[in-house]
């Protein structure tokens, strides 16, 4: 598109049979928004076929318009630059209709043959660039549950964490005391033999191997993660306190 825009200047038409998924995808605002800023007017034929889908939304969509080559949703679109336009982004879409074969699909297309024979529906996006299927603006004023940054309005939580997080429940939990006792220590144990074995590396003088490539990945043994690795690159050592053991308790809400 960006490349047919520019050939035609600042006057021209640009007509596309492409996948009409940008039409209402929510990651196409952005190109939404540009094509209503470059264009016009925009007419876009809605030929649906989403093969995509299940059930009655599938029988729907109709038959395929290039048959077994494809299972997207197709579109016709004419994209106009006209300098002498009152306003740009003046955006026409007309729906081909539910449960038609391919075969009904195309005559309809023969059966115009202008396009003042088609009923456009005149579509007035939203400022996100929503064209079908616009967005609740209520919900841009539901209270916020949590915000990393000043906030006008009073978030729920006061705290924006992470919560109780061990990156190891592996060997952190377990029903039984004895079990997680000893799948602690067994950890710690590795964990404190990969510090001493990364020190004796770099005592030795030789070049130094990246860290996350020299110890041992094994996921049976431990998790590695950034942090872990910065306590092992500072040599730190851990000790298992049996004191630290507690009872895990769920919680439910009723």
């Amino acid at each position: 598109m960006r490349w047919a825009s520019d050939r035609i200047g600042e006057r021209g038409i640009i007509g596309f049979v492409t996948n009409a998924g940008f039409v209402d995808s929510n990651s196409a605002n952005g190109l939404r928004l540009c094509l209503a800023q470059e264009f016009s007017s925009i007419y876009i034929l809605h030929l649906r076929g989403n093969q995509r889908t299940a059930g009655e939304l599938s029988r729907q969509e109709g038959g395929k318009i290039f048959g077994s080559g494809s299972r997207a949703p197709i579109a016709i679109s004419l994209l106009v630059k006209n300098p002498a336009a009152p306003a740009p982004g003046q955006i026409y879409i007309y729906d081909i209709g539910d449960n038609l074969t391919r075969e009904e699909k195309l005559a309809k297309l023969v059966a115009w043959e202008h396009l003042a024979g088609i009923d456009w529906q005149r579509i007035q996006p939203d400022s996100y660039g929503d064209w079908l299927q616009q967005r609740d603006q209520g919900f841009e004023r539901f209270m916020p549950l949590g915000a990393k940054k000043q906030l006008t309005a009073q978030p729920i939580f006061a705290n924006y964490s992470m919560g109780v997080n061990t990156a190891r429940d592996a060997w952190c939990y377990n029903a039984d005391k004895v079990a997680v006792a000893a799948n602690m220590q067994r950890m710690l144990a590795f964990y404190n033999a990969e510090v001493a074995r990364w020190a004796a590396v770099r005592g030795a003088g030789a070049d130094t191997p990246e860290l996350k490539d020299f110890v041992d990945t094994d996921p049976t043994k431990i998790s590695w993660t950034r942090g872990l690795l910065q306590y092992l690159d500072k040599d730190k050592i851990f000790a298992f306190e049996t004191s630290a053991i507690t009872a895990a308790r769920s919680c439910t809400l009723a």
